[in-house]
């Protein structure tokens, strides 16, 4: 997810974040939410400086960086809820898949919803995976984090990361070698190892621009995905396009910043 500097701050109402939380955090969290607020993300905070807060409705305590995007996205997911599934995706949830699982907060939030789901994020970066391992170790026997890229195959990336930005970027690999480079896993076996007992029930894609070449290259995977739904910043037609092709009823949600399109798998005729 990537917005603008001054898109993050303005989407954040103070009062109401320091309100969602109880206990002897509110003062750790206001001290959180002013320091996001007032100073650029000029660097990546290490996994090593987060700190507990806690939230209600949510057993146990969750993970943030001082001086990152962590206390807006625990906002996004928590105040915002545009990581949860349709309300009419029918059956059961039983299966859950994120690409881009970034600290894990939506993998909490999903988790605490459906008791009964087994859940599996893929997340590139080495630092928000340790504190996505924190933020669900209450609940690892049925919910892990992969340390890896998802791409439509499995190849070497590039990995990129901007002042500013909610999360990184991946892009094929120059052969020059002077990017920071991460391998990647194929969306099918991602897919079909997790899946191997029915279908994934709702996967979430989180991944900048990456989304594009994940559908619109071969993704017969997609077949064992009952719902998806995937965040994007701009393409929109061609997104609503590409699900339908792979067999999806589509909707989409327009934000200020971007907009989801969902896809429910259209019924066997």
């Amino acid at each position: 997810m990537r917005r603008t500097g001054g898109e993050l701050r303005s989407a954040v109402d103070k009062a109401a974040l320091v309100g969602t939380v109880t206990g002897p955090s509110r003062p750790r969290m206001a001290s959180l939410v002013a320091s996001t607020l007032l100073v650029p993300e000029a660097r990546r905070p290490s996994a090593r400086s987060a700190r507990p807060v806690r939230v209600p409705d949510h057993d146990g305590a969750l993970y943030l960086r001082p001086r990152s995007r962590d206390v807006l996205a625990l906002q996004f997911v928590f105040t915002e809820g545009h990581h949860l599934p349709p309300a009419d995706l029918a059956g059961p949830v039983e299966r859950i898949v994120v690409f881009g699982a970034n600290i894990g907060l939506p993998m909490a939030d999903l988790a605490d919803r459906y008791p009964d789901a087994r859940l599996l994020g893929v997340e590139p970066d080495a630092d928000n995976v340790r504190v996505a391992r924190a933020n669900l170790a209450g609940i690892a026997d049925r919910a892990s984090v992969v340390e890896a890229a998802v791409w439509h195959t499995a190849e070497t990336l590039s990995l990129g990361w901007e002042t500013d930005a909610w999360g990184l970027s991946v892009a094929p690999a120059e052969p020059d070698g002077t990017e920071t480079v991460v391998e990647a896993v194929a969306a099918a076996d991602v897919v079909d190892g997790f899946a191997d007992d029915g279908p994934v029930d709702y996967l979430l894609v989180n991944i900048e621009g990456g989304w594009h070449d994940l559908l619109a290259h071969d993704a017969g995977w997609a077949r064992s995905v009952r719902c998806i739904k995937v965040e994007i910043q701009d393409r929109y037609d061609e997104a609503v396009a590409l699900l339908e092709g792979l067999g999806f009823d589509t909707s989409i949600e327009r934000l200020p910043w971007g907009a989801f399109v969902t896809g429910i798998r259209r019924p066997p005729r």
